[in-house]
Parts: structure tokens; C-alpha cells; sequence
């Protein structure tokens, strides 16, 4: 599976004249029996400043803190979330690159469980897809922009220049200050005691065999009065949790938008990295945390999954000896980072299938675990904790858990945060403690402290 073009050098600080001239030459001697990926170098810029330059186009936002940033204006394509898709896709593609340019890239995922997302609000995103943008901005140490036009496309090359020359334009101009909180009103008023008989009805479960573990969700809907923009709240994500990945998924009038900590899976040639995440507490409780049999119980239950699903894929895999804490603003989590060699190259779409979904956020077993949260919250997860990420045309990507993470549209936010339940939980701390997880995407809607 590979793209097929050329690839031409492009020498020192890219320039808007030499980028717009490659991507012209590109468009005159398109062919329309294939789709068309062209590359070139363009200005280092937040991600954000792509999608300023036509927000109402914003189809994704990837923003890990340690690897390559992706923004994505319009859909060129959208491919079911199967490897035979993109494989067959990707053979199709003429990548027209300058030297040295990222290869390609869909973006996209997949509901919690099957038919999560085919009620309100969440039924434009549905089980799943993943999708090729019209114009990609590509940017780590260097930064590259893609324009990608599908074989049934009109493409009108002045068009596509004026384009070009916005984007330019908005990737040199400063962002500016961060804006301020929105103004925001919560409609609901929490259920407590529904949600203590939901998780005396899991311990009941698990009390008598029937689980080990089950990760109860919340929801709770917010009304945005005022500033209730995507691209504000996701930039004041981005200033109070810098250390996770900002993410965001555009369908019709719908944003799927948070900033998660958790790393499902990458896969870069046959290396492989996962982690688990299970077990949080507030800040100044870390000793605690990590002295809780309860809470040491929930994240090996994790590390072994983690470990059980990649094992027959790998050649080689370790995770750490002994958790550590994982400080975020808001809360602190038990980490054991996982690392692995694949014995074959195997897609990371095969992986996600293997890991999905993890105890961390389903529970053991897990398909007794998913049926029981499917049969009983109030309104179902949709994307929330599914995975969410990328893949290119060499099977490589990276997928995390689509945590501190919510819905906006029609003026609301549905804004989930779940809690591991076991034997020994406490229904008012497990309360507590999604409280604390939501307050990630309720402190960027309106203003909260971290």
C-alpha cells in the first residue's frame, strides 16, 4: 500500500510564492481518474491557525504534546474505519510531495459500542469513519500543507489559489490572545441518588461473580449562552491541559472536542506503545491513591488486558514494574506505560480492534461489562471514551481514548466523565470523582477553575 507521485526539494524557509507555483503546476496536469494529494512546505503556526482561516470548513484537530500536529479544513474523503478501505483507498492516490513531507493522513474513529451514536445529538458521527481533509497543516519541527481533491471533485484551480493564499495568510498571522470563558448555564441537576443505585447495582454484580469490574458514566448538558465557538474553547483547552491531546472531529453541525491523557495505541513501523490509565484521585491524594487496594486492584486489571490483547501480535513486550503518578491540572491518575515489538508489520487499525475497549473504560468481562452500560445509562455514550486518531498509508497511527471530551452543538455541550466501579466503591467518592473528571471541559466552556 503506498501513495504514488513524485517528490520535488524544496531549499531553506519555505516561501508563499514557491509553495502556491508547485501547487499550481500540480493542478494543471491533474488527471481525474485518481484522487490527488499535493504537498508543500508552508509556515510553522499553531495548528489552530488553519481552521481560523475558514472555521465553518474545521473537519478535524490533532494536537498530541509530543508528536506532529494535524488541522483539517473540508472532506476530500470519508472511508469506512476498516484497513481493506484505506488500503484500497490509498492505492488509488496520486501524492504530488515536496521532498522530505509527511505521507498522508485520514483521521477519524469509532463509537463506544455499536449503535452508541445513531440517536440525538450524536447521529451525524455514527458508528464510525474516518476522513481525508481538503486541506491538511501538518506541522512539527517543520510544517507542510496538503490540499486533497477526490476523483469525483470539481476543481476549479483559481478557486483552490485564492484558497491557498487565506490559509497562508491566517498560518503568519499571531493567533492572539487566548479568548475569554464563555458564559454558560448547566441545565440538569445531578442525579445522585440514580446514580448510587447504579453503582450498588454493580457491586451487587460484582459481588456475586457476574463482573469485576464495570465503568459507570455520566453526562451532564450545558447551555452556552454566549461564545460558545469550537475553536475558543479548544484553545482554552490547549492553555489548561497542555500535557494531554487536544482532539476534535467536525460533523455537520456537530463537534466532537476534548483533551485527553490517555494513549490507546501507536504504532510507528513495528514499535508499539499503549498504557494504562486507571485509578485517579484529586491533588494531595496521590499517596493515598497509590496505597488503595481498590484503586491498585482497577489499574492491574488494566495493565494485564493492555498486555493480554497485544501479546499475539508482538514479538517483545514490557510494561513498568510499578505504576506511577500521572499529574494533570485537575487530577492525578495511576500510569503504567506499556511498550512492545510487532512480530509482523499489522495495521494499528487491527490493534485498536484488539485493544477496544480496555477495562479502563469498559470493565471485566468485557462484554458482559458493555452490554450492562449499554442497558443502563441514561443516554448513550456515543464517542465519548472510543477511540480516536490517525493512520497513513503504511498501516503507521495513533489512537488515544476520547476522554475529557464532549458534544457541542445547537448552542449546548453534553460533557461524560465514568468512574471504575469494584467491590469496595464508594457510590459518593465514585460521584466525586467524575465531578472532577468533567470539570477538564466544563472549566473551557465557562471559565471554572482548573
Amino acid at each position: 500500500m503506498r501513495s504514488h507521485g513524485a517528490a520535488v526539494a524544496f531549499e531553506g524557509v519555505p516561501t508563499r510564492e514557491a509553495s502556491r507555483a508547485f501547487l499550481e503546476e500540480a493542478l494543471c496536469r491533474r488527471t481525474f481518474d485518481v484522487e490527488l494529494i499535493v504537498t508543500v512546505p508552508a509556515p510553522v503556526a499553531p495548528p489552530d491557525a488553519l481552521l481560523r482561516a475558514f472555521p465553518q470548513e474545521a473537519s478535524i484537530l490533532w494536537d498530541p504534546p509530543q508528536s506532529a500536529a494535524c488541522s483539517g479544513l473540508g472532506v476530500a474523503a470519508t472511508l469506512a474505519p476498516t484497513s481493506t478501505a484505506i488500503d484500497n483507498f490509498f492505492a488509488g492516490v496520486q501524492h504530488v510531495a515536496a521532498e522530505a513531507s509527511p505521507v498522508p493522513r485520514v483521521f477519524g474513529g469509532a463509537s463506544f459500542a455499536p449503535g452508541a451514536a445513531k440517536e440525538p445529538p450524536w447521529e451525524s458521527f455514527g458508528d464510525g469513519f474516518l476522513l481525508l481533509p481538503t486541506w491538511t497543516y501538518h506541522v512539527d519541527e517543520r510544517a507542510w500543507l496538503s490540499l486533497a481533491i477526490g476523483r469525483s471533485q470539481e476543481a476549479h484551480a483559481d478557486q483552490l489559489l485564492e484558497v491557498f493564499e487565506a490559509i497562508w495568510e491566517s498560518l503568519e498571522r499571531p493567533l492572539g490572545v487566548i479568548p475569554s470563558p464563555v458564559s454558560a448555564r448547566r441545565l440538569d441537576q445531578a442525579d445522585r441518588d440514580g446514580w448510587s443505585r447504579q453503582v450498588e447495582e454493580i457491586r451487587a454484580k460484582i459481588q456475586a461473580g457476574v463482573f469485576q469490574k464495570v465503568v459507570a458514566a455520566r453526562h451532564c448538558v450545558v447551555e452556552l449562552e454566549t461564545g460558545a465557538g469550537s475553536l475558543d474553547v479548544l484553545e482554552r483547552l490547549e492553555e489548561r491541559f497542555p500535557g494531554c491531546t487536544r482532539f476534535a472531529l467536525w460533523r455537520a453541525d456537530a463537534a466532537f472536542l476534548g483533551a485527553t491523557p490517555e494513549l490507546l495505541i501507536s504504532r510507528r513501523g513495528l514499535a508499539v506503545r499503549s498504557e494504562a490509565l486507571a485509578g485517579s484521585t484529586a491533588h494531595g491524594d496521590a499517596a493515598r491513591m497509590m496505597a488503595s487496594k481498590k484503586e491498585q486492584e482497577e489499574h492491574q486489571l488494566v495493565v494485564r488486558a493492555v498486555l493480554r490483547s497485544l501479546k499475539p501480535y508482538c514479538d517483545s513486550l514490557r510494561s513498568a514494574s510499578e505504576p506511577s503518578v500521572r499529574e494533570l491540572p485537575n487530577v492525578l491518575h495511576m500510569q503504567t506505560p506499556i511498550e512492545g515489538r510487532l512480530r509482523e508489520p499489522t495495521h494499528v487499525l487491527a490493534l485498536v480492534q484488539a485493544l477496544h475497549p480496555t477495562p479502563a473504560v469498559g470493565g471485566v468481562p468485557t462484554r458482559g461489562a458493555i452490554d450492562w452500560i449499554v442497558d443502563h445509562e441514561e443516554l448513550p455514550r456515543g464517542w465519548y471514551s472510543a477511540p480516536v486518531g490517525w493512520t497513513d498509508a503504511n498501516g503507521d497511527g495513533e489512537f488515544f481514548v476520547a476522554l475529557r471530551s464532549g458534544l457541542l452543538r445547537d448552542g449546548k455541550a453534553w460533557v461524560y466523565a465514568g468512574a471504575g466501579i469494584m467491590a469496595d466503591s464508594d457510590p459518593d467518592a465514585e460521584y466525586a470523582e467524575t465531578e472532577l473528571k468533567m470539570q477538564a471541559l466544563l472549566g473551557a466552556l465557562h471559565g471554572a477553575g482548573r
